[in-house]
C-alpha cells in the first residue's frame, strides 16, 4: 500500500493512505489558500440550514416511528392532514367518531407535514397528564407565547414545578371557601343591576326583547370579578366605556381566532415560532385587550388598599407580597398587573358563556325551565354560598349549571406537549396498526398532544345521550329528585368510568392545575341564574347555532356567521 506524504509546514502534516483514510497530526491549523478561505463562510453557511433541516428530518422521523404503531382515522388530506377537520368540529362529534373508530387514544396526521399529532381521550392517561405527571405537560410552544398575550404572564401561563406552586400558593388563598363565602353581596348587587336593567330593557320594548345572551352576561361577570378581586367596578352594566372596550375587545379577538386565518397562523407559528417575537400588526393585536387591562391596572393597584387585618382579597394579597422584604417572596409591579390581566379575562369570559349557553338551553327546555323557577321560588329569601354549594337545596339548579359546564367547556380543546419521554397507561386498551392489544403509549419529548375537553364531556360511550341537554342524568336515584325525572332516565356512570376533573367532566381540568377560581365561578354562575330565571322567561327564537373553538368556546349563527358570536334568545318578565 502506498503511502503518500504532502509537504505542509511541520505542524502540521496530513497523511493519506490510498483507499484507507486521512490522518491529522500537529497543533497548529494549517495557512489555507486564498480561495478556500473565502469559501469558508459559505461552506458553515450551507451547514448550518443543512444541520438545522437533517435534525428536523430526525426527530420527525423518531417520533413518526415511535407512534407508529398508534391507529390513526382514514383519509387524511395530503395537505392539512386530520387538522382542518378536527378544527372545523361542531360540538365534538368528529373526536367522538375518530374514538369510536380508533379508541380513546390516536394519532392524528397533522397539516403541512408536521409530526403526527397524539390525540388523549382516555381518562387514565388524562389524570397521568393532568393530575400525576402535571410538570412534564406545558402547554405547547406554540400556545405559551397566545396566552401570554392573551392573558398576560399569570397563572395560565407559568410553566414548571417551581415556578406554578409558587404562583397558586399565592393567589389561591384568595378564591378559598371562606373567603368566596364573603362576596356574596358583590355578586348579587351586580346581579340586581342586571336584572333592573334587562327589566326596563323588556318594559320598553313592549314586553319582550332579542338578545344576544353573550352580550347580556358578559359586562356582569367582568363587572362581579372587578369588584371581589380588585375592589375596582367597572360598572360595565352602566355601559361604562372601559368596560365595554374589554367586553367587546375581547369578543373580536375571540371571533379571529375561529376564523380560517387564524387556524391558519396558528400552523404558521408551529413552523416560524420566531415570528411571535416579531413587531407584526397581527401579533400584536392578539395582545389589544391585555394591554388595555395592564393599564387600567396601574390605576386599580395605585388605589389598592392593603387590609392591614390580614385580608386575604386578591389586592391585599398582592399588595402585601409587593411590599416583602425578601426578594424570593416579593412580587414585582409588572407581575402584579399581569394577575389582573389574568383574572379579569379569565375570571369573566369563562363564567359569562357558561351563563349565556344557559339561558339558551332553558329557552329550548321549556319545561325544564319552568320546574327550575319553581325550585328557585320556593326558597325563602336569598340563598347563601352554602345554600348554592350544597346541592340538595337546588338539585334541579346543580344539575342544569353542570349539565351545561359538561355540554359547554369553555376550553374546547388543550394543546400540551411533552418534556421528556414518558409512556401514558391507558385505561381501555385501543388496537395497534399490527393488530396488537395496546395498553400504554411511549411519548417522546416533543410529542404534541391535544385534549379534546368537549369530546371527552360528551363521550357517548359516557354520558349516553350526550348531545341531549338532560339535567335528570344528575338526579336519578337521589331522594326527592324523582319529580325531575322520567321513567328510564339513565344516571351518571361510575366514577372510576368517568374523568378525574369536577363532577366527572372536564371543564374546569383537574390535577395541581385545575381551575383556582372554580369557587367563585360557581357561585356567580349559580346566583346569575337564580336571579335571571326567577324574573324572566327565556324562549328559543328558532335559529340554528354551531358551536366555534377560538380563546373559548362560542356560538355562531348559521347563516349569519359574518355576525361573529351570537346566541339570540328571546326575554320577557316572569
Amino acid at each position: 500500500m502506498t503511502r503518500m506524504v504532502t509537504h505542509v509546514p511541520r505542524s502540521f502534516r496530513v497523511c493519506i493512505i490510498k483507499g484507507k483514510h486521512l490522518s491529522v497530526s500537529g497543533a497548529h491549523l494549517p495557512h489555507f489558500p486564498p480561495r478556500l478561505a473565502m469559501s469558508l463562510p459559505l461552506l458553515i453557511a450551507a451547514a448550518i440550514p443543512l444541520c438545522i433541516v437533517g435534525l428536523v428530518i430526525k426527530t420527525w422521523w423518531d417520533r413518526r416511528f415511535l407512534l407508529k404503531n398508534v391507529p390513526a382515522p382514514a383519509n387524511p388530506s395530503l395537505i392539512w392532514g386530520h387538522e382542518k377537520t378536527e378544527w372545523e368540529d361542531n360540538s365534538g362529534w368528529q373526536w367522538r367518531a375518530w374514538f369510536k373508530e380508533c379508541g380513546k387514544a390516536f394519532k392524528l396526521k397533522a397539516a403541512w407535514g408536521h409530526p403526527d399529532i397524539l390525540v388523549v381521550g382516555d381518562t387514565v392517561a388524562l389524570s397521568h397528564i393532568y393530575a400525576k405527571n402535571t410538570y412534564n405537560y406545558p402547554h405547547s410552544p406554540v400556545f405559551i407565547p397566545l396566552i401570554e398575550r392573551l392573558t398576560g404572564r399569570g397563572l395560565i401561563w407559568v410553566e414548571g414545578e417551581r415556578a406554578h406552586k409558587k404562583m397558586r400558593a399565592l393567589v389561591a388563598p384568595a378564591f378559598s371557601a371562606d373567603n368566596v363565602r364573603k362576596m356574596g353581596s358583590d355578586i348579587y348587587q351586580v346581579a340586581h343591576s342586571l336584572q333592573n336593567k334587562l327589566s326596563n330593557e323588556i318594559m320598553g320594548n313592549g314586553g319582550s326583547s332579542v338578545v344576544n345572551a353573550f352580550e347580556l352576561t358578559a359586562p356582569a361577570t367582568l363587572d362581579v370579578i372587578g369588584r371581589v378581586a380588585f375592589g375596582h367596578d367597572f360598572n360595565t352594566i352602566g355601559n361604562s366605556a372601559e368596560g365595554i372596550k374589554i367586553t367587546t375587545g375581547w369578543k373580536e379577538q375571540n371571533e379571529m381566532g375561529q376564523e380560517q386565518a387564524g387556524f391558519t397562523a396558528l400552523l404558521v407559528l408551529r413552523l416560524f415560532p420566531w415570528i411571535t417575537s416579531l413587531p407584526l400588526e397581527a401579533i400584536q393585536a392578539q395582545g389589544a385587550v391585555a394591554n388595555r387591562i395592564r393599564e387600567l391596572a396601574k390605576g386599580i393597584v395605585s388605589n389598592g388598599e392593603i387590609d392591614e387585618k390580614g385580608g386575604k382579597d386578591l389586592m391585599s394579597i398582592l399588595l402585601r407580597a409587593n411590599g416583602q422584604q425578601d426578594p424570593a417572596k416579593r412580587v414585582d409591579l409588572a407581575e402584579i398587573y399581569d394577575h389582573i390581566v389574568t383574572f379579569i379575562v379569565a375570571g369573566h369570559e369563562t363564567t359569562a358563556g357558561a351563563t349565556a349557553f344557559s339561558l339558551w338551553t332553558l329557552g329550548q327546555n321549556p319545561d325544564i325551565q319552568t320546574a327550575l323557577r319553581d325550585e328557585l321560588l320556593s326558597f325563602p329569601g336569598e340563598p347563601t354560598y352554602d345554600d348554592f354549594a350544597n346541592p340538595d337545596t337546588f338539585p334541579l339548579l346543580d344539575a342544569v349549571c353542570k349539565e351545561n359546564l359538561r355540554m359547554f367547556p369553555a376550553s374546547a380543546r388543550n394543546e400540551k406537549v411533552a418534556a421528556e419521554d414518558d409512556i401514558l397507561p391507558l385505561r381501555e386498551p385501543i388496537r395497534g396498526a399490527d393488530g396488537c392489544w395496546m395498553n400504554s403509549i411511549p411519548v417522546k419529548k416533543g410529542q404534541v398532544i391535544h385534549i379534546p375537553s368537549i369530546g371527552i364531556n360528551r363521550d357517548e360511550d359516557v354520558w349516553g345521550d350526550a348531545d341531549v341537554f338532560r339535567p335528570s342524568r344528575w338526579l336519578v336515584g337521589r331522594p326527592g329528585c324523582e319529580k325531575y325525572c322520567k321513567p328510564g332516565d339513565q344516571g351518571l356512570k361510575p366514577a372510576d368510568e368517568m374523568c378525574g376533573g369536577w363532577a366527572g367532566i372536564f371543564s374546569f381540568s383537574e390535577g395541581p392545575r385545575a381551575c383556582v377560581g372554580m369557587r367563585l365561578a360557581l357561585f356567580e354562575y349559580k346566583v346569575l341564574i337564580y336571579t335571571l330565571v326567577k324574573n324572566f322567561v327565556f324562549e328559543d327564537t328558532g335559529v340554528n347555532v354551531m358551536l366555534r373553538f377560538g380563546a373559548t368556546l362560542a356560538p355562531r349563527v348559521v347563516g349569519q356567521e359574518s355576525d361573529g358570536i351570537k346566541l339570540p334568545v328571546k326575554i320577557s318578565l316572569a
